[in-house]
């Protein structure tokens, strides 16, 4: 789950970018990611909407959701005269978001696996 929401960061930012780079091209809307599909899937999964995946009978069953973001084009706050929507204030914004998420997203993984490397010292194995 959480390397599908870094690809979908990345890809955020990714989109980020070209809104900034097209931010004076006539007629370009810009675009982001729509993260509901992700979100949706985050509130189920202490229902029981996300679960491992299984590779043992001994391991817990199977199950498992879809993260997958589309990209959608969605206005900012305003539209000039030639019709681009890509304010680079927000867009500025977005980045700034999407950074911190990854990081600590980033985070995340880096205490994952120091705990992985903890078990694997444990004494007894």
């Amino acid at each position: 789950m959480l390397r599908q929401r870094l690809d979908n960061l990345s890809e955020r930012q990714r989109l980020i970018s070209e809104n900034i780079a097209n931010a004076s091209t006539p007629g370009y809307r810009a675009r982001d990611i729509d993260t509901s599909g992700f979100e949706r899937m985050l509130a189920t999964s202490g229902g029981g909407g996300l679960q491992m995946a299984r590779t043992s009978a001994m391991h817990m069953p199977a199950g498992g959701g879809s993260a997958s973001a589309q990209v959608v084009t969605r206005d900012d706050s305003e539209t000039t005269i030639d019709g681009n929507s890509v304010v680079l204030e927000e867009q500025m914004a977005r980045a700034a978001e999407t950074r911190m998420a990854f990081e600590t997203g980033i985070a995340l993984y880096q205490k994952g696996l120091e705990l992985v490397r903890l078990a694997a010292r444990a004494p007894g194995r």
